[in-house]
């Protein structure tokens, strides 16, 4: 797994990668922030952005919201979405984990949010949380827990204030995951909102 020397000394995973970049000009949070495709009005920008429980310093590389995505995909709450059952057809062996469900709505979100020009590592991070607060038996188990906590059992804030609160993400990251289901107020950005419509579309 050392890779290949080709001739000017440069290492590649393939004895025969063609691969070449003229010049290397990392992309930075601040030009990624600045250059990128004017985004449409009342899109949420990263500049500026990045509210946090938690002050951190802003990332070299990444957007605040980028961060976010990031952390969500390795954190344990989106992990376990494997283990938790979003649709199972008996008697085919066709199930669907939680963990599907979300990579499904983040590519509908995200397929609507790139074109209209909304900010679009914003909502891929709202649509890989948005279910990071169900239980084992999703709706059912929300039945159950009800009674046990005071206001009962909403997977969403669930998710926006226990289960992803570890991670520190950003208010705009918080409150689409929050309010993303349809019986709760509506999400303060747009990119919220397209989430809120891709979560109905994969049901």
């Amino acid at each position: 797994m050392a890779g290949h020397r080709a001739d000017d000394d440069v290492a590649v995973a393939h004895a025969d990668s063609r691969a070449r970049l003229a010049r290397v000009s990392l992309v930075t949070r601040e030009s990624a922030e600045n250059d990128g495709a004017p985004p449409s009005t009342g899109a949420t920008r990263a500049r500026g952005a990045g509210d946090r429980a938690r002050a951190e310093e802003p990332d070299a590389l990444r957007t605040c919201f980028e961060r976010d995505r990031d952390r969500i995909l390795h954190a344990n709450a989106f992990r376990r979405l494997a283990g938790k059952t979003q649709v199972f057809v008996f008697p085919e062996d066709h199930m669907r984990t939680r963990l599907t469900h979300a990579l499904e709505v983040a590519q509908v979100a995200v397929g609507v949010a790139r074109p209209l020009g909304l900010n679009v590592a914003l909502t891929e991070a709202i649509a890989l949380g948005h279910d990071c607060g169900h239980g084992p038996g999703g709706h059912a188990s929300e039945e159950a827990l009800d009674p046990y906590l005071p206001g009962g059992f909403d997977h969403a804030p669930w998710g926006a204030d226990v289960a992803l609160a570890p991670l520190n993400l950003c208010a705009e990251t918080l409150d689409g995951i929050r309010n993303h289901s349809w019986s709760r107020p509506a999400p303060a950005t747009p990119e919220g909102e397209v989430v809120s419509w891709a979560v109905i579309s994969r049901n």
